[in-house]
């Protein structure tokens, strides 16, 4: 099973939301990082074309921060 790393996610994150990097961190609350019920389905079809995790958009409604995110795509990738 492939590993999905916090620094591969954030610069996913940072690279199509226009998020300071640095401020994508584990415990990083998504609603504090501006994402909202679309933004979070945006977020769930970019780990699946840019990281190949095969994440539902419900399962990503779920989560409340970058580390949930990071411990979904580790469950799923």
């Amino acid at each position: 099973m492939m590993t999905v790393s916090n620094e591969a996610i954030a610069q996913a994150i940072a690279a199509r939301f226009n998020i300071e990097e640095s401020r994508i961190v584990p415990d990083a609350s998504l609603e504090d990082l501006g994402f909202d019920s679309l933004s979070q389905v945006d977020l769930a079809q970019l780990l699946r074309k840019k990281l190949g995790v095969q994440i539902s958009d419900a399962q990503l409604s779920e989560v409340a921060t970058v580390g949930d995110v990071l411990a979904l795509a580790n469950g799923k990738a």
